[in-house]
């Protein structure tokens, strides 16, 4: 069983993999293994069977997902929704397809209890850490409109919640107040900036409950983690394709989504910068993402809109809770490389978060803007 160069799957994993490949494809074997993406949650491999070709295998990851099983039938009632209403309307739009195992399935339970999936893979296709062009962060908008489109339609009651309490806001707040409480560690220059930035805006959380409370924006069905790195460009058009990583698709306000992809997008340094003063938002990008949002024809109504601003700012803030908090309990959550590294996250968003509220006007200019 080849693997990539440099790779480190060692004889077990190999084994698994293998055993896992097996219920889906009986008749076929890989000639080609190699770990994919760069996610922070799941193990995804790109795999080069020897009759079919290339295919995606994922284990969802059960730490994270309290029912790997209910992700899976999300992802595939999706899919199947997603194909069966593109029309030739839809331009440059691509979903992935579910392969079953054998048994009909839309996943396989193997005997330690992971849930393994295997989709099919986009030929010639690419992701990016940061936006590198006005129209990549336009193709961006155009394809995240296209997804909520063609998903206006698919009641969000039939979805599982795949993370019980997932963009819970005053629920994330409550959590880090309890592990800023039991925390005992060393109390760094950074991490007491951070914990008094956290805390400064808790008074806030609730602010997208209540607007839903008051019927300002509605329940759809969401993507739930829109960031650029789960938008697939076309390599040669330069057109983006697909939405990807859809585990966390769910019943959910449009603002998570907005707010989360431009959080994503419009901070060119990237989540883990070289230097944090290069940490800021760019409105060109942000202007340019909802040009192509509302090309799309997605559902955008002028109260949504003036909700665009604080959407931004609190699914960043929302995201600097959630990496501090998995800091203080000791990086349960997130995959981390060394023990700081979710500090240095909260720590960019923190930046991020800042330089939005000092470009308020701004934005809500060019969410207002008809084009």
């Amino acid at each position: 069983m080849p693997i990539h160069p440099g790779e480190d799957l060692d004889l077990e994993k190999q084994a698994e993999i293998a055993a896992a490949l097996e219920v889906f494809f009986p008749a076929d074997s890989p000639q080609l293994i190699r770990r994919l993406g760069e996610g922070n949650i799941n193990d995804t491999y790109f795999i080069d069977l020897k009759k079919r070709g290339a295919v995606v295998l994922q284990k969802i990851n059960a730490e994270v997902f309290p029912d790997p099983k209910q992700v899976a039938e999300n992802v595939s009632l999706v899919t199947s929704h997603l194909k069966a209403k593109q029309s030739d309307f839809i331009q440059n739009f691509t979903t992935f397809t579910i392969h079953p195992a054998i048994n009909g399935e839309c996943y396989h339970k193997d005997s330690g209890n992971s849930v393994w999936r295997v989709l099919s893979y986009i030929e010639n296709s690419a992701t990016f850490r940061s936006v590198q062009t006005a129209h990549q962060a336009f193709e961006s908008g155009r394809i995240l409109g296209c997804f909520h489109h063609l998903l206006d339609d698919l009641d969000p009651a039939l979805l599982h919640n795949p993370l019980p309490g997932f963009h819970n806001l005053p629920e994330y707040c409550r959590h880090y107040q309890h592990t800023r409480a039991a925390f005992h560690g060393f109390l760094s220059t950074d991490l007491l900036y951070c914990c008094r930035e956290v805390e400064a805006r808790l008074k806030d959380a609730r602010f997208l409950e209540k607007a839903h409370q008051s019927g300002k924006t509605v329940l759809r069905v969401i993507h739930g983690d829109p960031k650029l790195d789960n938008i697939l460009f076309d390599q040669t058009t330069n057109m983006a394709v697909a939405m990807i990583d859809l585990d966390t698709v769910s019943s959910g306000l449009l603002q998570y989504d907005l707010g989360d992809c431009l959080r994503s997008l419009c901070n060119r340094a990237g989540e883990q910068p070289e230097d944090y003063d290069d940490v800021c938002f760019d409105v060109d990008i942000c202007r340019e993402f909802l040009k192509g949002y509302k090309t799309s024809v997605a559902v955008f109504p002028r109260p949504e809109q003036a909700l665009l601003y604080h959407a931004v700012r609190l699914l960043t803030y929302e995201l600097a809770v959630r990496f501090l908090s998995d800091y203080l309990v000791g990086n349960r959550y997130f995959k981390v490389s060394d023990d700081e590294e979710n500090l240095r996250r909260a720590l960019t968003q923190i930046k991020l978060l800042n330089d939005i509220e000092g470009q308020q006007v701004k934005i809500e200019a060019i969410a207002s803007s008809p084009t």
